[in-house]
């Protein structure tokens, strides 16, 4: 026999979404007959996998410590970083720019996954819950009744900004605000050309997925939707201009193939453009500062800060090569 208690992070959850996390290698159809045979109950009652929990609920769940540690192995992540594993893995504290108790806060370094494309990757999410567990924050309980993940994704070989949230609440109410475009989210590019001149790019946008390219069209066209940035010139240098990025849509490589698009390649993007590959071996994209609305929830406390994530030495040695300086960055109430 098994008893949870559920807690503020797990308040609010359907009964049975919470059983299929908590045992992901049971079926749906057996869950709900167990519910039915109260061989899963709450606060010692035969419960429908609809209720939603609230805090200090007591879920009892009669199986033996065998059955249990079954249901608790999920068949389809073997191969995965065990939670053990999972501490060796190296969050280095300059990564992390805010925390407290309901998100992190991280300046991802250009190579690393935001999530995992197989099973044996490591990604930044399996740094986040390495830190975790390492710093006694979570347990490997408290994993299997809430993982933290991205609310945001960036490229691989994207460096900056993004959001962990640590409680369900924050993950709710985070989905809400980047889906509502409400956050502010810039970036840095440095693309080829001599750039002038705010300007508020606007154009159509489609995804190849068989080929892993996205397409921008100046007009609209079938299948495609709308793809919009704001792109503010900071300074420029040996042809080329570093650009601060306001991103109004969120489409897969939406920045990276809509400068190609309209004349202006970044840096260092051998995908698209492949123009400035001797000066990168990346692309010179970096999520640089994110900026919260006015709020209530659980986190009102950041209404209306603003975070930047330092640039990285690669990106810093090409602009200093170009004599481009990010000192002459505009302010946003200027």
């Amino acid at each position: 026999m098994q008893q949870i208690e559920i807690g503020e992070n797990e308040s609010g959850q359907r009964l049975d979404k919470f059983l299929q996390r908590f045992l992901p290698a049971a079926s749906p159809g057996f869950l709900y007959k167990m519910l039915r045979r109260k061989n899963i109950t709450v606060n010692q009652k035969k419960c429908d996998g609809r209720y939603l929990l609230c805090k200090g609920d007591q879920i009892t769940i009669y199986f033996s410590d065998e059955t249990f540690a079954k249901f608790q192995t999920d068949p389809g992540k073997q191969g995965t970083h065990s939670d053990v594993e999972c501490q060796s893995i190296c969050l280095e504290p300059h990564m992390i720019l805010f925390e407290n108790d309901q998100l992190m806060l991280i300046n991802k370094p250009a190579g690393t996954l935001s999530q995992k494309s197989k099973n044996t990757d490591t990604s930044i999410t399996e740094m986040v819950d390495s830190y975790l567990l390492q710093q006694k924050k979570r347990t490997e309980q408290d994993m299997l009744l809430y993982r933290p993940g991205p609310a945001n994704r960036l490229d691989r070989n994207t460096s900056g900004l993004m959001v962990f949230p640590l409680t369900l609440a924050a993950a709710r109410d985070l989905s809400v605000l980047f889906k509502d475009r409400k956050i502010e989210k810039t970036y840095l590019a440095l693309v080829k050309g001599d750039f002038t001149g705010k300007k508020h790019l606007k154009n159509w946008f489609s995804r190849d997925s068989e080929n892993y390219v996205s397409k921008v069209f100046q007009e609209k066209q079938p299948d495609t939707v709308p793809a919009e940035i704001i792109c503010q010139p900071i300074d420029n240098g040996c042809g080329y201009t570093l650009l601060e990025i306001t991103l109004l849509t969120g489409k897969t490589h939406q920045i990276r193939a809509q400068m190609q698009a309209n004349g202006y390649p970044l840096a260092g993007d051998r995908k698209y453009g492949k123009i400035g590959c001797d000066l990168l071996k990346r692309q010179f994209l970096h999520s640089w500062s994110l900026t919260f609305p006015q709020m209530d929830g659980v986190l009102h406390s950041l209404s209306g800060c603003s975070f930047q994530a330092p640039l990285p030495n690669d990106l810093n040695k090409a602009l200093v090569k170009l004599g481009i300086s990010l000192a002459n960055s505009i302010k946003k109430d200027e």
